[in-house]
């Protein structure tokens, strides 16, 4: 996985930033202690995680604390047969789910607000084996446009536009006996920039009112 790199200039001084991966897990030891856990009583188990009560009424849900706007996430499913990722979601009755297997054996994309559950939208079918498969999954989402690229395609399988929701959490789904493994969260680079010069603009704010004359 690259790492990129920004330098910073500041009152004389250069800030080395980069943007790289703000959350990993392989779960070999158990779940990392970031996921929440919300809805489905979620554990790791041999080095995958899943849902003990997997459930879409409600849906499962266990997600990261990170509330982002443009990402990219990586992550394996084993035996794919109906579960998915949730997008900048805050809970899961709001954000965009990708639904992974179930008919039609592919992926498709909800759009949650208020409860109220879109149709499938942008239905790629036929990609899995149901309950055999395993499948690496890499999901971008930039402005309004959601991707997914499988097994390291260099075209999407699918994508979805859609401006209802501008930021919010990851978080898993699992309707399901499949599991999931090797979760990387990845920020998009200009959003790192744009925070590290928020954060050091700050700094050199307090530096200023520091060194102000009474």
């Amino acid at each position: 996985m690259k790492t990129l790199f920004a330098v910073l200039p500041v009152s004389g001084l250069f800030v080395f930033t980069s943007a790289a991966a703000i959350f990993s897990d392989t779960f070999d030891s158990g779940p990392s202690p970031s996921w929440g856990n919300e809805v489905g009583n979620w554990t790791a188990s041999g080095g995958v995680y899943f849902a003990q009560a997997p459930n879409n009424a409600p849906p499962t849900y266990s997600s990261l604390p990170f509330n982002l706007q443009d990402f990219s996430i990586d992550l394996d499913i084993n035996h794919v047969q109906d579960g998915g990722v949730w997008l900048r979601s805050s809970d899961n009755q709001n954000g965009v789910l990708l639904v992974t297997g179930a008919a039609p054996n592919g992926l498709y994309w909800h759009v949650i607000s208020g409860g109220v559950v879109s149709p499938r939208l942008n239905i790629a079918s036929g990609l899995f084996t149901d309950g055999v498969s395993d499948a690496h999954l890499h999901i971008t989402v930039s402005g309004d446009t959601y991707s997914v690229f499988v097994n390291g395609a260099l075209t999407p399988a699918t994508t979805l536009t859609d401006s209802t929701f501008s930021s919010g959490k990851i978080a898993l789904y699992d309707f399901s006996p499949q599991t999931f493994d090797n979760v990387t969260v990845v920020p998009e680079p200009s959003s790192v920039f744009v925070a590290s010069l928020l954060l050091l603009g700050c700094g050199a704010w307090r530096a200023v009112r520091r060194h102000r004359p009474l």
